[in-house]
């Protein structure tokens, strides 16, 4: 007689509206509040438990741990969890849960392939995470953090890395299938780079997210990045010219009262 074997896929809590309309997927807090009260015996078929979205590497490893403690290593078994988010700095966010890219890596000359990794308490999920997909603004986020972390990593040079002022010229998403909690990847095309003067880099780029053999969605972004030092002046210009514009408003306003 064969033995059965199964494959679970593990999110994050965030990811319980998805975990709940599917057998083989289980939240993080389900497969181990299963495992430490002895629903999987030491007898059976194995288990295959591959990582989703909403998880970290130290989640993989506390799992690891308690099916090696309850006895279960034998046919349970864990697929390897992938790389952690990048650095904050190259994606221009502060905390590393607001990550979105993951193992950045150039397959050929302007094209680039990171996976998308998406932390239970992504900003982007505290306040709106309803049904089994993941929500449009994670795609665009990730858009826009795979553009900053290419042009950092291997348009910038060295020492100037960490001095440059993003600013969009035009961006588009086009929906094209669900986004779902699992395994995605991001592919980024530059179809325009005019970097000639170092102190202003322009882009024109198209970024696709995959899942399951599928495109998920395409951003296309026109952008530039200028030396800090270029833009700050002409940025604090047109905030004053802002502020004043808003007061001389509110003075007349007043004065009509």
């Amino acid at each position: 007689m064969s033995i059965s074997s199964r494959t679970v896929i593990v999110v994050g809590v965030r990811f319980k509206g998805f975990s709940s309309e599917h057998p083989d997927v289980m939240t993080i807090s389900q497969i181990l509040e299963e495992l430490q009260t002895g629903m999987h015996g030491t007898e059976g078929g194995t288990i295959r438990l591959r990582p989703g979205q909403g998880l970290t590497a130290a989640d993989w490893e506390r799992l690891e741990a308690v099916v090696v403690r309850v006895g279960v290593a034998h046919r349970m078994h864990l697929d390897p969890f992938a790389t952690e988010p990048l650095g904050t700095a190259e994606v221009h966010k502060r905390l590393p849960s607001n990550a979105l890219v993951a193992a950045l890596h150039s397959t050929e000359p302007g094209v680039f392939r990171a996976a998308l990794r998406i932390h239970n308490d992504n900003e982007l999920l505290l306040d709106h995470q309803t049904g089994q997909h993941v929500q449009g603004m994670v795609v665009v986020e990730a858009a826009r953090q795979m553009f900053l972390a290419v042009t950092e990593r291997y348009y910038v040079a060295p020492e100037r890395r960490g001095g440059y002022y993003f600013v969009i010229n035009s961006m588009k998403t086009t929906f094209e299938n669900f986004l779902f909690p699992l395994a995605a990847e991001i592919e980024y095309r530059v179809t325009e780079a005019a970097v000639g003067d170092p102190t202003r880099l322009r882009f024109a780029a198209e970024i696709g997210v995959h899942q399951g053999g599928r495109r998920c969605a395409l951003t296309e972004v026109s952008f530039t990045a200028f030396e800090s030092e270029l833009i700050e002046g002409k940025e604090h210009r047109r905030a004053t010219d802002a502020v004043s514009h808003e007061s001389r408003l509110h003075a007349g306003v007043g004065a009509g009262a």
